[in-house]
Formats: structure tokens, C-alpha cells, sequence
């Protein structure tokens, strides 16, 4: 029987992030269109958020397949200072229906870290329950395009601008 987790890091972009005008970011897109390729092959789903150069990430799924995938994300080069902020096991996954939800909640975590007297979005000073609040919190936002079950690989827009 496989042991169900959730395993939250948050990292620094080790490239410098382009100006977006609309959607996401050129290094992110890929990133998440490859993650959602990825996680639905390994059965994990999860949430990204990419804000002020940092990354911000959720995984869930069985150990096994979520210590892989993280060990896989500590040496990819466009990630620097890869911190495990929260690992546990979990009765059921939050992010079920997603192989990887993309969050563009900005407004949303400005509120978030004003409430908890931070500056600037720097996940790497989280301590476990500010992490797993924002993994709340982005439950609750919608992703960029739509949703993207399991099954898919993003909307048309992103499949042909990150392709």
C-alpha cells in the first residue's frame, strides 16, 4: 500500500524571470507544461506559483513518485536554494483534479504576506504553517487558461506558446 504525502518546497529562479505582459512566464510555461506531462505519467498532482523570483510549490502523491519528482527539481539548473518547507502525509490530496494548477493569485498572496509582515513574496523564510496557509489559499484560486485535469497538457494558448 503506497503512502500518500504532500511535500511543499519553495525556491529561488536561477535565471532572470522576463517581463510578462499577460499569461506566465516563458522559463515558468515550460516548466509547467513539462511538470504537468510529467506528474500526470507519476500519478502526482500539485500547485505552482512563480512570483518576485522565487518559486513556491506543492506535491502530492505517493512518496516514492513525490520524492523523485523533487529530487528531479533539485537539479534542474533554473532552480537555486530548493528548501523543503512542509512534508507530510496526508489522508486525501488537495489538488486531485490537477496534475500541476498554476496560480496567478497575485493580489492574492500581497495580501497574504502583508498579513504576516513580509515585504516582498520570499517563500524561503516560510516557516511550515505559512506554507501550508498559502497552500490553502491556492486551493481556492482558479489556474491561468482553465483547469487542466489530469488527463491534459494546458489550454491551446499555452500548448502553443510553450510547445
Amino acid at each position: 500500500m503506497s503512502e500518500l504525502i504532500r511535500l511543499v518546497y519553495a525556491s529561488r529562479a536561477a535565471f532572470e524571470p522576463a517581463p510578462v505582459q499577460q499569461g506566465v512566464e516563458p522559463s515558468v510555461g515550460r516548466i509547467l507544461m513539462q511538470s504537468r506531462k510529467n506528474n500526470t505519467e507519476a500519478n502526482i498532482g500539485g500547485v505552482l506559483y512563480f512570483g518576485d523570483g522565487y518559486f513556491f510549490q506543492a506535491l502530492e502523491g505517493d512518496r516514492v513518485a513525490v520524492n523523485r519528482t523533487y529530487q528531479r527539481i533539485t537539479a534542474d539548473s533554473r532552480h537555486s536554494e530548493v528548501t523543503i518547507l512542509s512534508l507530510k502525509t496526508v489522508p486525501k490530496r488537495l489538488f486531485a483534479d490537477w496534475s500541476m494548477k498554476y496560480v496567478p493569485a497575485e493580489e492574492a498572496v500581497r495580501q497574504f504576506i502583508r498579513a504576516r509582515g513580509y515585504q516582498r513574496f520570499e517563500p524561503l523564510k516560510f516557516q511550515e504553517e505559512e506554507a501550508e496557509a498559502l497552500v490553502a489559499l491556492f486551493q481556492q484560486q482558479g489556474d491561468v487558461g482553465g483547469q487542466v485535469q489530469k488527463t491534459g497538457f494546458g489550454p491551446l494558448w499555452l500548448r502553443r506558446l510553450f510547445g
